[in-house]
């Protein structure tokens, strides 16, 4: 989030929140860049809008939750591989998003693959005009495993030129206390996940990913 640095959020000197480095010598490329997060933030909240009512809530539930969402907007590149390249050498490797709702747009080359719950690999072939919809981990929490975090990877670039790719991830903000959402749950489907802040979340990420852990920010007063 492109915050000024007496913002609350950006003094806080949380992850995703403050100001960012621009590179030089592209005219028109942070304005470009913003508009087009305000863009797919909004089919962000549209989406979970869509989230919320296949789950028997109503469409703005997830809205307080995403006041001062922890968002990045990722602009990728990978370079082709050498003609040599062993066959188990990826462009990403297997990983589910640690977020909520991820909304990626991707070029003709294509490369990324999606894993199924038979654990089988599937292409996620390009097609023109559309976006690819992932969600994460955070939203499994929520929903209880009802919504999956799926697991993806690219493959070899092999067609000789750079592949790109813009993945929008979009979270609630750090501080937003997920547990397990009132319909996603009966006494037959106990919760699966103890309830943590999206920071606490994405610390243990970190952990398990990294080694360390920045410091989590615990939950404000209960969202209404």
């Amino acid at each position: 989030m492109e915050l000024p640095d007496d913002h609350p959020y950006a003094m806080r000197r949380g992850r995703c929140f403050g100001h960012n480095q621009w590179p030089s010598g592209l005219p028109g490329f942070r304005e470009q860049m913003l508009a087009y997060q305000s863009a797919v933030r909004g089919l962000a909240t549209r989406l979970l809008g869509l989230i919320a009512l296949s789950l028997g809530l109503p469409v703005t539930h997830f809205e307080a939750y995403y006041d001062m969402p922890n968002t990045q907007l990722g602009v990728l590149r990978y370079p082709p591989h050498p003609e040599n390249a062993i066959d188990n050498q990826l462009g990403a490797g297997a990983h589910t998003d640690w977020g909520a709702i991820t909304v990626l747009a991707q070029d003709e080359l294509g490369g990324l693959e999606v894993r199924n719950v038979e654990g089988d690999w599937i292409r996620a072939t390009p097609v023109e005009g559309t976006f690819v919809i992932n969600l994460g981990d955070l939203m499994q929490r929520w929903t209880n495993g009802i919504y999956r975090s799926n697991m993806h990877r690219v493959k070899n670039n092999s067609a000789g030129r750079d592949r790109h790719s813009i993945p929008y991830f979009c979270s609630p903000r750090p501080d937003a206390l997920i547990e397990c959402l009132p319909t996603c749950t009966d006494r037959d489907h106990p919760p699966l996940y103890a309830a943590c802040t999206v920071s606490e979340h994405v610390s243990e990420m970190f952990r398990r990913s990294y080694g360390y852990a920045p410091e989590p920010i615990r939950a404000r007063p209960a969202v209404s």
